[in-house]
């Protein structure tokens, strides 16, 4: 606890060297608004600790295999380029510790050195750790002992009888060194699991927690029940799956990720509920329900809690553009692009600068590896790229590929027959691809049910408790093959109570892989942080006890103030996820804010791999319609518009254990889909129309939505078009 800080901060490689972040250049601007930014008027400090190079020592070497974590450096980037663009901390305030660096001992000394011995009454101060995490027994004088969560350490141990001493760092410990920190604006993140999983590896993602539970002394004498300070966002509730995933070219942590995205795009002063709803909706889709963040608050209650104690500097963006000097290439971060676009995002798309000297900069994507882009100004004559340097930057043209697959990854855990037979019946599947688990990043999981610990896989398996056979012990036995999340969370409806061979099977489960492929690609057009068009949506429950539920509006559309009831809707929505009861009714509120009439299309997919729709009809078509239902017009500008007409709510379909609605606002009409969904007439009430094949009606609304359609890429413009979503459980 000797080093002193300039040595500290010289031996942990502060300057930012290796990720083109130089402090100089970092804050050249020729606006002397960011100049400003620059200085802010208290301090923000940052400790950021990400670990993924772990020696075998620090795990059951009887377990561990492929010990290395993938996404603990991916995390610390992306909250290094989030601190330091988007809120507005100087790069010499922001302290990492990462691999070797991050020892017991050199956490301990950054806590007290970087952040209690300089922060002052009103300063903001974050604590960031990424790596595995683990739970301890301390073995007391009296026999008993008391199980804690700790960090695992770059150069933790497990005790042994010559050395019983816990070699982790306690959270206890770290609680006791930030206790004598004079400000309560402190914000802790902690990326890493503390369940007992006896797995390195969950599905096609690592689990994040230590497989084994060790019993120990400790090293040092502090009060093991003292709550976290100021506020705590963790990756997941004590005792719960904490995952890190792979993405195109990277790894992060789940958590970390969805945090970071939701922070790029979040409104100034996001409240920590909100701010956890979005990550957690994020989770949903990502790893499914194992895994939901969770939010504690120490603050005192003068204080009103927002994200990371302070407002966001800079707009909500897709990311920044990153200092180069007056030099080429010039670089951008993708950090605030939705992960699902960022994985097809195409050369050709074009992104627009916040403007120079009031003038906006349109750039060209030219290629991306990872997080980071590398564009050209579309009109390059006489720009200094110096000017470019950290201005914020937004979607005007989405460039996707037509050919999209989708990834399936065979479990790890299926013999290798089994895999050679799924790779064969997979291969038969138009735009559908099979990998091995961990290879690369997926969208479902072709496997059985996981022989493991039987806790866990109940709750990993919500509703089917009827289709897990069982042997005379506490372990499942073999089951029937069928579809998981990515982090092994079975699918509901994909599974037998029989066994089958693995080509039964695919062929079974061929109508839901070609859904879910439509849903990727529904997914794909979702532009609520980079929509022009001014649409909002409100989730509203009619029955039992009628309120808001969730409001999505478009924020880079011209509107300042939205209608009375939208902005009503706004100040009673609920955060958190959204469970509503199985004899419930909901409905929806649209509002139309733009100078144009707009078209519409509702998709609604649930668990069960069933897809329904409604939507708009030309004007010429809906001339002489006197059977079809109000929903059926393009919405007026400012037209307000309830589904369903009747306000008696729509009954939650069937069985299904989740529902995911996507409302399309289209400037011209969706003709391709029209001819999808065929001449049968709306449901009378409900103007529900069958979708019978989802594939082409996503595939047709991208045909439509694309404004400059080639042999092999969509063009699609944010100014001609906006895509909401909303996504519940049924309970």
């Amino acid at each position: 606890m000797t080093l002193k800080r300039r040595a500290f901060l010289q031996q942990t490689g502060l300057a930012l060297g290796a990720l083109g972040l130089g402090g100089a250049a970092l804050l050249a601007s020729s606006d002397q608004y960011y100049q400003a930014l620059a200085k802010p008027a208290r301090r923000k400090l940052a400790l950021l600790i990400g670990i993924n190079a772990y020696p075998d020592r620090v795990l059951d070497p009887g377990i561990a295999q492929d010990i290395a974590l993938k996404g603990s450096l991916t995390d610390v980037e992306l909250q290094r380029q989030l601190l330091v663009h988007r809120f507005g901390f100087q790069p010499g305030d922001v302290v990492v510790l990462t691999n070797q660096d991050a020892t017991r001992e050199n956490i301990l000394t950054a806590l007290d050195e970087h952040l209690v011995l300089q922060a002052k009454a009103d300063d903001v101060v974050l604590l960031h750790f990424s790596g595995y995490g683990s739970q301890v027994r301390v073995a007391e004088s009296t026999g008993l002992s008391s199980t804690q969560a700790a960090w695992v350490t770059v150069d933790s141990r497990l005790p042994s009888e010559i050395n019983p001493a816990l070699g982790d760092l306690l959270e206890a410990e770290v609680i006791a060194q930030l206790r004598p920190l004079a400000t309560a604006n402190l914000t802790t993140v902690i990326d890493a699991g503390s369940q007992d999983a006896g797995y390195l590896r969950w599905g096609n993602s690592r689990v994040r927690s230590r497989p084994t539970v060790p019993t120990g002394l400790m090293l040092s004498s502090v009060a093991l029940d003292a709550p976290w300070p100021g506020l705590v966002l963790r990756a997941a509730e004590m005792g719960r799956l904490v995952l890190e995933s792979q993405w195109e070219g990277f790894s992060a942590g789940v958590f970390t990720y969805a945090l970071t995205q939701s922070l790029w795009e979040a409104e100034p002063d996001p409240t920590p509920q909100v701010l956890l709803q979005r990550a957690g909706q994020r989770l949903q889709r990502w790893v499914g329900a194992d895994q939901q963040p969770s939010l504690s608050d120490r603050l005192p209650s003068s204080l009103a809690p927002v994200a990371y104690s302070l407002p966001p500097q800079l707009p909500a963006a897709a990311g920044v553009v990153l200092p180069s000097g007056d030099t080429r290439p010039l670089a951008v971060w993708l950090g605030g692009m939705p992960s699902q676009v960022l994985r097809y995002l195409q050369p050709g798309s074009r992104l627009m600068a916040k403007p120079v000297a009031g003038q906006a900069v349109l750039l060209s994507l030219e290629s991306r590896t990872g997080l980071k882009g590398v564009v050209k100004p579309v009109d390059s004559e006489a720009l200094s790229l110096t000017a470019l340097a950290r201005r914020p930057i937004f979607e005007q043209v989405r460039r996707l590929p037509q050919g999209i697959d989708l990834i399936v990854a065979l479990d790890g855990q299926l013999k290798r027959v089994e895999r050679v037979d799924a790779t064969s019946a997979l291969a038969g599947i138009p735009l559908v691809t099979s990998v091995t688990a961990g290879e690369k990043a997926a969208d479902c999981l072709f496997g059985r049910l996981p022989i493991g610990p039987y806790p866990t896989l109940t709750a990993a398996l919500p509703g089917m408790t009827e289709a897990m056979p069982k042997s005379g012990s506490d372990r499942p036995a073999e089951s029937s093959y069928g579809l998981f999340a990515p982090n092994r969370t079975l699918l509901p409806g994909t599974m037998l109570a029989k066994d089958e061979a693995v080509k039964t099977a695919v062929n079974r489960l061929t109508p839901y892989l070609q859904t879910l492929l439509a849903l990727k690609l529904v997914r794909l057009t979702e532009n609520h942080a980079a929509s022009q068009v001014g649409v909002a949506a409100v989730l509203e429950a009619v029955q039992p006890k009628p309120g808001a539920l969730q409001v999505q509006t478009t924020e880079r559309s011209s509107v300042i103030t939205w209608p009375l009831s939208i902005r009503q809707a706004q100040k009673a929505a609920i955060a958190g996820p959204i469970m509503l009861p199985r004899d419930g009714r909901i409905g929806y509120r649209l509002a139309n804010a733009s100078a144009l009439p707009l078209h519409l299309l509702w998709i609604s997919f649930d668990s069960r791999g069933e897809c329904r729709a409604l939507m708009t009809l030309p004007d010429e078509l809906a001339a002489d319609g006197a059977e079809i239902p109000p929903a059926a017009t393009p919405l007026a500008p400012g037209q307000v518009l309830t589904l369903p007409a009747d306000r008696a709510g729509w009954s939650m379909p069937g069985a299904a254990i989740w529902v995911e609605t996507h409302l399309i606002f289209s400037t011209q009409p969706l003709e391709r889909c029209l001819a999808v969904l065929g001449n049968n007439p709306p449901a009378i009430g409900t103007g529900f129309r069958p979708v019978r094949q989802a594939l082409r009606l996503a595939q047709a609304l991208l045909q439509d939505l694309s404004a400059e359609s080639t042999a092999d890429s969509y063009a699609l413009h944010h100014d001609r078009w906006a895509t909401l979503s909303f996504r519940y459980d049924i309970g």
